[in-house]
């Protein structure tokens, strides 16, 4: 009811109670509904400290009939509690290093089975493998970067195990032994001094080490100045010079192969592979990838091209830009509207264009005449808002005329307010038949499988609405298909057209009818409303950390689910943990309204309960208290020293790795606790996670730390 209204239990055991008024009503109490917590004393459980887990600490609580099997509990820092490996039962140290300390069980019949006791099992740590022991190998397929692990044998180096890396994961995976359906797991990592190392999973290898191929030397990397991109062109289609390696002021020139590709192709080669009659001139390509910083490389194979290099002109691809035109007309021909280009040089020349209304394209009236073809596009407007025509002068095979041709009576100026420039694609509706048309609310667009808000399109079945065809989206032919028919070999498509008077969209049906039944509509199911979760712990607008899905509108309960890049979705980590993977990807409404949308699997992991305080905001440490160190080697702000207080005498010491700092000391025991550093020059911050340090922090000794 919006009000909050307290009660805590201090340390003699009192209950004290805020003094507010209650604004709802009293419960009935009932005895059977509660519990008192289950005890567990000494010697019924142990807590291990520093074992091999992921937060270094374990509980076991033993069967009261036999100490040879147990429960076993790990330790979250998010809840600061232990929780049972096999139903994430709850359990909390009470009066923890004293005498009258125990265990209190938050679960009311926790009847996991037992299972065997080994102490040594929390005691098996990895194994590390050293440079130059393995070798990290970097390639590009269709556009796309993969990396390949080899660990080689230390006595024969022409041996080794083959990983390839798994983004999802971040961790590299034995290739032979996936086969056999065993993970065997490498993860990269970096100490103090910044140096690479392996940290191997424990599972052993069931597959035999393979012979090692080195890499062929035939992959070439150009960064700038090697080679130029013009992203914008007097034809509208971006192009890359690559410059000779002999001689800079000759190039060899590429442009995309598909629209926004990063594949390019040599546009000369390509010309002289379609122009020959032999299979012995070849195409080259190339791939345009930007890196961590946001910096263009190239990345091709040893090609040999089948053209010579040209001179590398720039100014000819250049945007020529003409802001001095007037329009005018005929009076004898009213429909038609007609530009001036004035020249640059001298602005009493012109050329002038006659505008085409079918292709939304200015076309050159003299040298139409003399069977050359010379267009430009409509007009386009710049940031100021000053409209502008791309032309380009050396098109031109006729010469321009004088204005004062076109000051005759004989022709009108026009102003710009009175001229309409139609977009090709809609203006031929008076062709469409009307019985083909859907207008919505009959149909919508929705997510497709590969995460393209409006990839998928869906048509509600006229006689019944629960019912639905639905669409795929064909890229090329920019038309949408009937997913079952297509199964059929029956091609049923739709086109999207756009309502000039009202701009709203609709569609154009094929003139073939569906020979498929419609199906079920289960999407709105499968649709988590705004109001049923939240975001939180943003890295930054577009990359979210985590989604809270409530199960009621009381948000009583909920599950976490986190969020993981590679996938562009969330994943609850309770269900991954128990061999299920629910996911939900978030997506927009078109009025802006954000929603989360259900993959196919439901929760097998129990709900949690909400408490808001575990999703307070990051802590933040102002640059005051903390200082930027090199590491050993020199490398500049590899560590980090963080104050636990403004008399500076006791710190914690941070190591960079990728993008974020670790606590050494704590990573020692297998506990992960990060800093990421924020803002530059005195602008400077750091963001710590949550979880608190389970090493001790040590003097600061400002002589170890050198600048």
């Amino acid at each position: 009811m919006g009000t909050f209204v307290r009660a805590k239990i201090n340390q003699n055991g009192e209950l004290k109670i805020q003094d507010k008024k209650h604004v709802c009503k009293k419960l009935q109490y009932f005895t059977e509904k509660y519990f008192d917590i289950r005890e567990i004393k000494k010697p019924s459980y142990e807590i291990h400290e520093n074992c091999s887990t992921n937060s270094g600490k374990v509980l076991i609580l033993f069967d009261p009939k036999n100490r040879n099997q147990c429960h076993d509990f790990r330790w979250k820092s998010r809840t600061k509690s232990f929780c049972c490996i096999s139903c994430d039962g709850e359990a909390k140290i009470n009066h923890e290093s004293k005498e009258n300390e125990y265990i209190e069980i938050l679960k009311l019949n926790h009847q996991c089975p037992f299972r065997p006791y080994n102490r040594e099992q929390y005691f098996k740590f990895n194994n590390f493998v050293l440079a130059p022991d393995f070798e990290i190998r970097t390639q590009m397929a269709k556009g796309k970067e993969k990396q390949t692990l080899f660990i080689f044998n230390e006595n024969d180096k022409t041996k080794c195990y083959n990983f390839y890396y798994y983004s999802t994961t971040k961790v590299f995976i034995c290739k032979e032994c996936l086969k056999q359906k065993v993970h065997v797991t490498a993860r990269l990592q970096q100490n103090s001094d910044g140096e690479d190392y392996l940290l191997l999973s424990k599972k052993q290898h069931v597959c035999e080490m393979v012979k090692y191929i080195p890499q062929k030397d035939d992959e070439i990397i150009l960064r700038q100045p090697n080679f130029k991109l013009m992203e914008e062109t007097c034809d509208g289609v971006s192009k890359l010079f690559v410059f000779d390696s002999q001689d800079k002021n000759f190039c060899y020139i590429f442009s995309p192969t598909q629209k926004n590709c990063n594949r390019y192709i040599c546009l000369r080669c390509r010309d002289f592979v379609q122009s020959s009659k032999t299979k012995e001139k070849l195409n080259v390509y190339l791939s345009l990838i930007k890196d961590k910083n946001g910096e263009y490389f190239i990345q091709m194979k040893n090609q040999k091209h089948s053209c010579q290099p040209r001179k590398y002109e720039p100014q000819k691809y250049e945007l020529k830009i003409a802001d001095n035109y007037f329009y005018y007309q005929k009076k004898s021909s009213r429909k038609c509207v007609h530009v001036a280009i004035l020249l640059s040089t001298d602005s009493k020349l012109c050329y002038p264009f006659s505008y085409l209304k079918t292709s939304n394209r200015f076309y050159c009236i003299n040298c139409k005449r003399l069977e050359k073809h010379c267009s430009m596009q409509s007009p386009k407007m710049n940031e100021n808002g000053k409209e502008y025509f791309i032309h380009d002068p050396s098109k031109h095979i006729c010469k321009p005329v004088k204005i004062s041709t076109f000051e005759t009576p004989k022709f009108k100026r026009l102003e710009r307010k009175d001229i309409a420039f139609e977009k090709k694609s809609k203006t031929k509706t008076l062709k469409i038949d009307k019985s083909r048309i859907l207008r919505l609310p009959n149909f919508e667009f929705r997510p497709s499988r590969n995460g393209n808000p409006e990839g998928t399109l869906v048509i509600f079945d006229s006689k019944d609405k629960s019912t639905i065809y639905e669409y795929f989206y064909h890229a090329s032919q920019e038309i949408f298909i009937c997913s079952s028919c297509h199964k059929k070999n029956r091609y049923v498509t739709a086109k999207i057209h756009v309502d000039e008077k009202n701009g709203e969209k609709f569609i154009k049906l094929s003139k073939n009818d569906h020979i498929c039944e419609p199906k079920k509509d289960e999407f709105p199911a499968r649709i988590i409303n705004h109001s049923n979760f939240m975001i939180v712990d943003r890295e930054d607008k577009t990359n979210p950390a985590k989604a809270i899905v409530f199960t009621s509108k009381e948000r009583e309960l909920c599950y976490e689910l986190c969020y993981f890049s590679s996938l562009n979705s969330f994943e609850c980590i309770q269900c991954r943990k128990l061999k299920k993977s629910v996911t939900v990807k978030l997506y927009a409404k078109e009025n802006g309204e954000k929603y989360l949308l259900k993959f196919k699997n439901d929760h097998i992991c129990e709900p949690k309960k909400y408490d808001a305080q575990n999703f307070d905001k990051p802590k933040i440490v102002p640059k005051s208290m903390f200082e930027l160190y090199p590491s050993a080697k020199g490398v500049a702000n590899k560590r980090i020293v963080i104050f636990t207080s403004k008399k500076k005498d006791l710190i914690y010491e941070y190591c960079l790795t990728g993008s974020l700092y670790r606590c050494l000391e704590c990573r020692k025991l297998n506990k992960y606790l990060t800093a990421k550093l924020i803002g530059e020059s005195e602008d400077k911050y750091l963001e710590l996670s949550k979880a608190e340090h389970i090493c001790k922090p040590k003097k600061y000794h400002p002589k170890n730390f050198k600048k």
